[in-house]
C-alpha cells in the first residue's frame, strides 16, 4: 500500500500553552508517533509549520524539549530542504524505522508573520478556486497571468494555506 497525504498528518503537542510550539506528532496509519531528532533541522522544521498553516519557523528544537512522547517514533534521519509541501516529501529512514528513544523526539517553533502583501482568490463557485488577487499598499488588484504557470499556483496557494494546486485556470 502507497501512504496518501490523508493517511498522514501533524500536530504539536506540548507546547507552553500556545499552539505554533511543540514536540511534532505524526499520524501514520492512523497512529500517533514522533519523529527523532537525528539531523533534525530549521528545514525539517518549515515543513512541519508549513504543513499546520504558518507561514514562519522560530526553531527546531531537539532532544525532547517539548517533553517525550510515547507510542512508535515514525521518522528519523529527516532531510528536508526546507520547501516541501509536505514530511512525506522529505528525505528520512523509513516509516518506523529508527535508532532512537523519546528523549530525542524533535520540535517545531513556528509564527504567524503578517505579509506586506495578502492574496485572495474572487469569482470561484467554492472558497478554495477563482481569479487570483493581491493587496499591496492597502489596494486590491489582480495578477496578470502572462507566463502564469503551475509552480506560480502552487506558491500562491500554500501563501493561501492550502497545501497544493490542483489546477491552474484563465477562466475567472
Amino acid at each position: 500500500c502507497n501512504e496518501t497525504l490523508a493517511d498522514i498528518s501533524v500536530r504539536l503537542v506540548g507546547g507552553n500553552g500556545s499552539d505554533f510550539e511543540g514536540r511534532v506528532e505524526v499520524s501514520f496509519g492512523g497512529e500517533w508517533g514522533t519523529i527523532c531528532d537525528d539531523r533534525w533541522s530549521v528545514n525539517d522544521a518549515r515543513v512541519i509549520c508549513r504543513m499546520l498553516g504558518y507561514n514562519a519557523t522560530l526553531s527546531a528544537p531537539p532532544r525532547g524539549a517539548f517533553g517525550e512522547g510515547n507510542g512508535t517514533i515514525w521518522l528519523d534521519d529527516v532531510d528536508c530542504n526546507g520547501d516541501e509541501v509536505h514530511i512525506k516529501d522529505c528525505h528520512h529512514g523509513g516509516w518506523g524505522e529508527n535508532n532512537c528513544g523519546h528523549s530525542e523526539d524533535a520540535g517545531v517553533v513556528c509564527a504567524a508573520v503578517t505579509p506586506e502583501i495578502e492574496l485572495r482568490l474572487v469569482g470561484g463557485s467554492t472558497n478554495n478556486e477563482g481569479r487570483l488577487e493581491m493587496r499591496y499598499n492597502g489596494e486590491w488588484g489582480t495578477i496578470c497571468d502572462d507566463d502564469w504557470s503551475n509552480r506560480n499556483a502552487k506558491v500562491a496557494c500554500r501563501q493561501l494555506g492550502y497545501k497544493y494546486a490542483e489546477r491552474s485556470s484563465r477562466d475567472f
